[in-house]
């Protein structure tokens, strides 16, 4: 009966200690976008310099800054074809703007002329305005990317000595509640962690399969899509809708309707294959859900949580599971 009893209080101070993550992550709201992107980077950084340095033999240090050495010359290198693709977009856009066909074919004319009549009714100011609005947005968004970087690579490679300073905490008079405390985040980072190197390798297999498409149509700035696809494709499900709108402009500008059918049927089967067979599949192997709890989990959390909904709805479903051990996660 004690043991019961026991067992009961320990169950509850659990809850308890989860109640005070929940209302802290409430309270920090507004830096969770921060906090877990430093979370993922950091995660990914540690286990990819473990890789390393098994490879090359050298110190965990050196290997931590060799990866991220590798991952600032690749965001160079997106930013300077991102940008040169980009500025071929706005030409182009520009160009078939000013094209003397929209006279002589139908149907772009009166494409045309419907555009035209929207661009007069729009009010310059309000137009400014939102325009202004969606660069700060922009630009928050860059800052909190260069913020993350920069927080994981310190954390990386402190990482020995935070460990060694954070058990102070533990042989605290509130060891109790700390300890509690770094057992619930810290699996909660490893269900993450592991769900988002799974994310990473369907992102993989989508940008192989649209670069191909792409290179088989002889689109420009190969490298540019290739980037702007892999990012986008971080984005679980609605990452690859997302990279149509810069395909199908594309696509009709060196090509013409049949290049945009190929672009829509090529983004159309990719969306498939993640949403109904990569996604579910992967996913399900790694949590053991059914596929249509996963797809239920993904629409309800992007409702919920927009865009961040997609990356952590997942792996919340998961942790939750797992804490109240109804399914265990399992480790692999």
């Amino acid at each position: 009966m004690n043991s019961f009893i026991s067992w009961r209080h320990s169950q509850l101070y659990r809850y308890f200690v989860l109640t005070v993550i929940i209302a802290l992550i409430v309270f920090l709201k507004q830096f969770m976008s921060l906090l877990l992107l430093t979370i993922i980077f950091s995660y990914l950084a540690i286990n990819a310099g473990k890789r390393v340095s098994a490879v090359l033999k050298t110190s965990r240090a050196i290997s931590i800054a060799l990866v991220y050495i590798l991952v600032i010359t690749l965001i160079v290198l997106a930013i300077n074809h991102g940008t040169t693709t980009v500025m071929h977009q706005v030409k182009s856009m520009m160009a078939l703007a000013t094209d003397t066909s929209w006279d002589t074919n139908g149907f772009l004319k009166e494409v045309y002329k419907n555009m035209h009549h929207y661009t007069t009714t729009l009010n310059t100011d309000q137009l400014i305005s939102k325009g202004i609005s969606h660069l700060n947005q922009v630009g928050h968004v860059l800052y909190e990317l260069v913020l993350a970087l920069l927080f994981s690579f310190i954390f990386s490679m402190t990482y020995p000595q935070l460990r060694s300073w954070s058990l102070h905490f533990l042989h605290s008079p509130y060891h109790k509640f700390f300890g509690e405390f770094y057992i619930i985040i810290h699996r909660f980072i490893i269900i993450l962690g592991r769900l988002f190197e799974v994310q990473l390798m369907i992102c993989v297999i989508n940008t192989a399969v649209m670069v191909a498409v792409l290179a088989f149509l002889q689109f420009p700035y190969l490298l540019g899509f290739a980037i702007l696809i892999f990012i986008l494709g971080l984005i679980p499900v609605f990452g690859v809708i997302i990279s149509l709108v810069p395909l199908t402009i594309t696509a009709f500008i060196i090509g013409n309707w049949h290049t945009v059918l190929i672009i829509l049927v090529a983004v159309a089967c990719v969306h498939f294959l993640e949403s109904y067979f990569l996604h579910p599949h992967f996913m399900s192997q790694r949590t053991h859900m059914p596929i249509l709890v996963i797809l239920l989990n993904l629409i309800i959390m992007e409702k919920l949580f927009g865009v961040w909904g997609l990356v952590v709805g997942l792996p919340i479903l998961t942790f939750l599971l797992d804490f109240f051990r109804i399914q265990k996660f399992k480790n692999q």
